[in-house]
């Protein structure tokens, strides 16, 4: 009805028609056009019989039943007498009876099952209103559909069931279906209006797997039933335990499939599930089936190292745990360069850093590839990776951007420099000359034919050389003319884009010149078999590549084996084929001949007959080779008569020496099986138990002393100033008095020090000298000692950080005042932990070393024994020996009260006293119990039966002007024999001890081990010195002359290869072993520290060393490790286990310092950061805890982390422990005899002093210089008044 062209609709034939007249039954239904010229009541399209939709939309869920009621307009109650709906359903016709109603307004359709089959969630059901018999429409101007659902279709999971429009009705039924209410076939039905939790909420993934320790990580958590509102699951969200922030995510959230939220921050690694509480209902948790981890990424390594300024370098990173976190970042940060001349340090810290991006392409667990992106300048940077909000930084492997790459020249070939070109097979090589060319990974030849690019790989050679193969082209492309073609190219080179069109930009590089591929043609002859006879092999081309002379670009092959090319012309190629004719690779009879152009095209020519015709010899080659052969036979029979003449001397000879080597053979495989079989069975562990005897310790005093003056008997220290006169004193304590006030001053101090070592001739000696001296001084004053100390300490780092030095040398020597002074105030602090913990395990480990020593013979005069962890103290040779105990009697022998004493048959009779002394006096320390040269030994027997042993006798063994001295065994003492000391008439001993009850007596009387814990005695006794003093030669069991000769007389010599006997260490270690780990782990014992208290001042040290490093931008760990090291290991630790006298009142023998230099020496590699690769040529020392020095490196390392991680120690805790110290310390030394010694020294170069303080502004001030001129003239006062006192007492 809407149109211009006049029709008409028959309302009762349903049809449109021009002519109603013809066509319409009942005209006075129709319905005309606006248009028409038809007369008629009915008019437009609104006047047509109609549906009108009284819902905006129908549902209906499938398997139900719907009646449906539609309006309707402009019925024909006359015309129109039945009525019928009808549905389309998914392609099935549905239909029912309808009714108009009454008011002729609405239609009612009879109850219809809507149902499909189809597993889709929503089928649109057309429907239509029909009339009479016909079934004719009524008109629906706005199609009405019936929308039929299904609720299991639309949501399979109960969240998303509850989150249908409400409109559908759809709830879920307790049969774990999605259904309206009516379809629920049993049990209880829930919708979202009732507020609902779903039940078994089920995570299925979450994105990413991992965050860094820092946290912010934003992982997505996607699954079923989590929730069905954000509120649900907001703050009931955990990962790893840890609570995960959801409501920055609230607009991410979607209702029971997906949870945004972000990590929280944790301190150290941990991992564990993903956790959902919907509404906080322990009833309703998600358990994700994977671990989340919380990590700390590590930054191990990059590849390359260097790249062009215009980035585009694919930078791969590689470390662990590279997958950390949700958003990972590259950046590259280039330090600024310091302004040239300038030596503010202000403007140095106000300079920023540049970053740079660094595009990340690829990520996995163990590697990060990123692409550079374009710098501000050349130079090191350094590569960070931020983790969301984790930070880390890799040090010690900067990256490098350096200026972009620039091509000087392109040639064919480095002899002629030919111009570069090529053929459409390719292979050529095309070399490349400029500068910064190796920077670049992956370089490429780029050549443009018509509109394409046409690439080959480059290798660099250097960073000045590179070659390149030229491109393959297609054949259709490289259609060539007459002329070979000129064609632009350039260089493929990360973001240096200038080198992309280099022929363009560059007119002297030239142009790639394309030639056609050569031709090679087949051999002319029959059958195409060419033979050969001279030298070369001359092959037929057609060269018209002028570049195509390389002699590498043809490679040409005579069956399996090459064919040397000589020379390559525009027309030939010879080259010169194998010797002997080579094998085939076809069944034919000769070997083919293959051309290979330019590593790709091959053309097989022909084959290759090798003329085998024999060759004559002349005349003369024949009586030449006669006579040499003649003259040759009488050589060997002149050799064979010599050779049977010296048969039997010879026979004789290696019979000699046959038998020296089977001599040596036996012995060897004695030594060594002894020495198995020790290591596997008679391995004789040391006692751990001192608590029978005690540990003898100095006293804070005397410990002290002896680290500050390592070389000195008497101390100056504890005693008064010597004054010649008693008048000068009072003058010398006012200036001494006066020279403390100076000394107090920091400004004085730092410049008397800084003088001093200016000063070439203040040698090595005087700073330790000055340093000891010093720390005596400001004993009573350690807060102030501390701040001179970190002052000095400073000014050394400054140092070490000019020029080109080495900052890892810092504190390795002591070079500087300060250097020695760290020591001494390691020692003051630390002596606690000596005392209560650290002194029991080193005590305990020289006790051992001693009594693994007795176990097995030691040399009276070298020192040397058969069980040592030094190799220079190893006796090389095998030794009989037996172990036996005997009977010692006390020094009050009328009690008749004896001491068993283990001692070797092959002892010296000076090593058996020193031993029954050290069993007799083991509670006594060394330097109040008495002396083996103070007592005879007797050996007793019977009521009657004496004899006096003697190192030397009449029994004595002389071999020439060498003197053996007496053994046990020369004495053939049995074991269980009975032995006194005897003291000896002249002895000091003697003189002053009777028989009666003493302190030596009462210590013999108690029970005891067998080994004294101050049985470090010398392996040389002052009886036996005496003896080499006359001037006579002794030994004891190997001759100090022999130790290095083998004799010639394998039955009288106990001589073998020297390493035979290196398992004897081993041995040792293993015996020693525990004591040695439970010293390094009491020493590296953080928790110990802890609770001791000591830590304070550890941590503290290692703070300052910490802090300057960052002021230096040090960024080097090992830089910052090796500090630490150097301070307290090396200067202190070191020094306590190679002298255990300095702690103790012990003697401490040459073999045992040997010993503990091992250990000290291994103590120092652990605390060292480089790795020390060893061989078999390494030092056997090194060689023998090489297994042992991993593990205490990573005790070393945990350490100092653990400090390092330890809160920072306040100035307030510091300086109450330093006052402590000093309050409890202040009396153990005078402080007036160390002035006086640091006196001395300013004195000597008082002139050097004063200047220095002349030139200080802060000095002039205070009227330093004016101060210390008073120092001097007081103490010149006292001169005088000693003169003047001299001069008295003359009249």
């Amino acid at each position: 009805m809407e149109n211009n062209f006049g029709c008409t609709w028959c309302t009762s034939t349903g049809r449109c028609t021009h002519n109603p007249d013809q066509y319409c039954e009942d005209r006075a239904d129709n319905v005309h056009s606006a248009s028409s010229v038809s007369v008629g009541q009915h008019r437009g399209s609104l006047d047509c019989p109609m549906i009108i939709q009284t819902s905006a939309e129908i549902l209906v869920a499938s398997g139900e039943y719907l009646q449906l009621l539609v309006g309707v307009r402009n019925l024909l109650p006359a015309l129109m007498t039945s009525y019928d709906c009808q549905f389309n359903i998914d392609g099935i016709i549905t239909e029912t009876d309808a009714y108009l109603n009454e008011s002729a307004e609405t239609i009612s359709c009879e109850s219809a099952l809507f149902q499909y089959s189809r597993k889709v969630d929503i089928v649109k059901a057309p429907f239509a209103v029909v009339w009479g018999i016909k079934k004719l429409p009524l008109d629906d101007k706005n199609p009405v559909d019936v929308t039929v659902y299904k609720c299991s279709e639309m949501a399979a999971l109960c969240g998303g069931c509850l989150l249908l429009d409400p409109k559908y009705h759809c709830g879920w039924c307790d049969d774990g279906t999605c259904n309206t209410q009516k379809q629920c076939l049993s049990g209880p039905w829930f919708d979202s209006i009732n507020g609902t939790i779903c039940a078994n909420p089920v995570i299925t993934n979450f994105s990413p797997t991992s965050s860094p320790l820092e946290g912010e990580t934003v992982i997505t958590i996607e699954g079923s039933n989590l929730g069905i509102s954000f509120d649900d699951i907001s703050p009931y969200v955990t990962v790893a335990e840890q609570p995960c922030n959801c409501s920055a995510y609230r607009d991410l959230y979607v209702p029971a499939s997906r949870i945004v939220c972000s990590t929280s921050r944790v301190r150290s690694i941990t991992s564990g599930d993903i956790v959902v509480l919907v509404r906080g209902d322990s009833r309703y948790v998600a358990t994700s089936t994977e671990i989340f981890s919380y990590v700390d990424p590590q930054l191990e390594g990059i590849y390359p190292t260097v790249g062009p300024q215009s980035g585009g370098t694919k930078l791969t990173i590689a470390g662990q745990y590279l997958d950390a976190g949700s958003s990972v970042k590259v950046f590259i940060i280039s330090q600024p360069k310091d302004t040239a001349g300038s030596d503010s340090r202000v403007e140095k810290r106000q300079a920023t850093a540049v970053e740079q991006s660094c595009s990340v392409v690829y990520q996995n667990s163990s590697h990060l590839i990123c692409l550079t992106s374009e710098a501000k300048g050349t130079g090191s940077a350094i590569v960070q990776v931020k983790f969301d909000k984790a930070v880390k930084n890799l040090l010690g492997i900067p990256f490098e951007y350096k200026q972009d790459p620039y091509i000087n020249s392109t040639a064919s070939s480095l002899e002629n420099g030919k111009g570069i070109g090529g053929i459409p097979s390719g292979g050529l090589k095309v070399y490349v000359q400029g500068y910064n060319l190796d920077i670049i990974l992956s370089p490429k030849l780029r050549v443009i034919l018509g509109n394409r690019d046409y690439k080959s790989d480059c290798v660099c050679l250097n960073s000045t050389l590179m070659v390149c193969d030229s491109p393959q082209f297609p054949a259709a492309a490289a259609v060539l003319g007459e002329r070979p073609q000129a064609l632009e190219y350039g260089f493929i080179m990360d973001n240096v884009f200038s080198l992309l069109n280099a022929s363009s930009q560059q007119e002297a590089l030239g142009k790639f010149t394309l030639y056609p591929d050569p031709v090679v043609h087949s051999f002319s002859e029959v059958g195409q078999i060419k033979k050969y006879k001279t030298d070369y092999l001359a092959i037929s081309i057609d060269n018209q590549c002028e570049v195509c002379n390389q002699e590498d670009f043809f490679k040409v092959w005579i069956g399996q084996e090459p064919c040397n090319v000589s020379s390559v012309a525009a027309t030939l190629i010879n080259c010169i084929p194998p010797a002997v004719q080579p094998g085939r690779d076809t069944k034919e009879q000769y070997p083919d001949v293959t051309v290979v152009v330019g590593g790709v095209r091959k053309y097989v020519i022909g084959y290759l007959q090798y003329d085998t015709e024999d060759l004559l010899l002349p005349i003369w080659a024949i009586i030449l080779i006669v006579t040499v052969g003649v003259l040759l036979i009488l050589v060997i029979i002149i050799v064979v008569v010599k050779y049977c003449m010296n048969m039997s001397e010879s026979e004789k000879e290696a019979k000699t020496m046959r038998q020296r080597f089977d001599w040596i053979e036996m012995q060897v495989a004695a030594e060594c099986k002894d020495a198995f079989a020790e290591l596997q069975t008679d391995v004789t562990f040391p006692s751990e138990d001192v608590s029978g005897f005690g540990i003898l310790f100095h006293d804070y005093k005397n410990y002290a002393l002896k680290v500050l003056f390592p070389n000195e008997l008497n101390y100056a220290v504890l005693g008064d100033i010597e004054v010649e006169d008693e008048t000068r004193r009072p003058v010398i304590n006012k200036a001494l008095s006066q020279f403390s006030q100076l000394i107090d001053n920091k400004t004085f101090l730092l410049l008397f020090v800084r003088t001093l070592e200016s000063d070439k001739y203040f040698t090595m000696k005087d700073r330790n000298v000055f340093a000891s001296y010093l720390m005596v001084a400001l004993q009573g004053n350690m807060e102030y000692c501390t701040d001179i100390l970190k002052t000095l300490l400073a000014d050394l780092i400054e140092k070490s950080m000019q020029g080109n030095g080495n900052p890892k040398v810092l504190l390795r020597r002591t070079e500087s005042v300060a250097e020695k002074m760290l020591p001494a105030w390691f020692t003051f602090l630390l002596y606690p932990l000596l005392k209560d913990h650290v002194g029991q395990p080193l005590y305990k480990l020289c006790v051992a070393i001693q009594q693994v020593i007795d176990l097995g013979p030691m040399d009276a005069i070298t020192g040397e024994a058969k069980y040592s962890l030094s190799e220079e103290k190893l006796i090389r040779v095998q030794i009989d020996y037996k172990s036996i105990t005997v009977n010692v009697l006390g020094l009050c022998q009328s009690s008749g009260k004896s001491v068993p004493v283990r001692v070797l048959d092959c002892d010296t009779i000076s090593q058996v006293k020193a031993k029954a002394l050290n069993t007799l006096f083991c509670w006594t320390p060394y330097s109040t119990r008495p002396h083996p040269q103070d007592f005879e030994l007797e050996w007793r027997s019977g009521m009657h039966g004496r004899l006096t042993l003697q190192d030397v006798d009449r029994i004595t063994e002389v071999d020439g002007e060498w003197k053996r001295l007496n053994m046990l065994r020369d004495y053939k003492v049995q074991d269980g024999a009975m032995l006194a000391l005897v003291p000896k008439q002249s002895s000091l001993f003697n003189l002053s001890h009777s028989c009666t009850p003493n302190k030596y007596e009462n210590s013999s009387l108690k029970p005891s081990p067998p080994h004294s814990p101050s049985s470090l005695s010398s392996s040389i006794t002052t009886e036996q010195q005496s003896l080499l003093e006359t001037g006579a030669k002794h030994w004891h069991l190997v001759k100090p002359t022999d130790s290095d000769v083998i004799s010639e007389q394998p039955d009288r010599s106990g001589k073998l290869v020297r390493e035979v006997y290196l398992n004897r260490l081993l041995y040792t270690k293993r015996a020693l072993h525990s004591f040695v780990g439970d010293l390094f782990q009491v020493i590296f014992n953080y928790e110990l520290d802890q609770n001791t208290g000591v830590l304070l001042p550890i941590k503290y040290m290692f703070d300052f060393l910490d802090d300057q490093a960052l002021h230096h931008e040090i960024v080097d760990p090992e830089v910052v490790h090796t500090w630490k090291s150097n301070s307290l290991p090396l200067r202190f630790w070191v020094n306590l286990i190679k002298n255990p006298e300095f702690l103790f009142d012990v003697n401490k023998s040459n073999i045992i310092d040997s010993c503990l230099s091992v250990v000290a020496q291994n103590f120092m590699d652990s605390c060292s950061t480089s790795e020390n690769k060893l061989t078999k040529d390494s030092p056997v020392s090194k060689l023998l805890y090489a297994k042992d020095i991993p593990q205490y490196k990573k005790l070393v390392t945990e350490y100092y982390s653990e400090i390092k991680k330890e809160a920072a120690v306040s100035d307030q805790d510091m300086n109450a422990m330093l006052a402590e110290e000093s309050r409890v310390h202040v009396s153990e030394f005078n402080a007036d005899v160390a002035l006086m010694e640091l006196y001395k020294y300013a004195e000597k170069y008082s002139e050097q002093i004063l200047n220095a303080l002349r030139e200080d502004e802060f000095a002039r001030k205070h009227k330093l210089p004016m101060k210390l001129e008073q120092v001097y003239n007081t103490m010149a006062e006292a001169e005088v008044v000693t003169v003047m006192n001299h001069r008295n007492s003359r009249y």
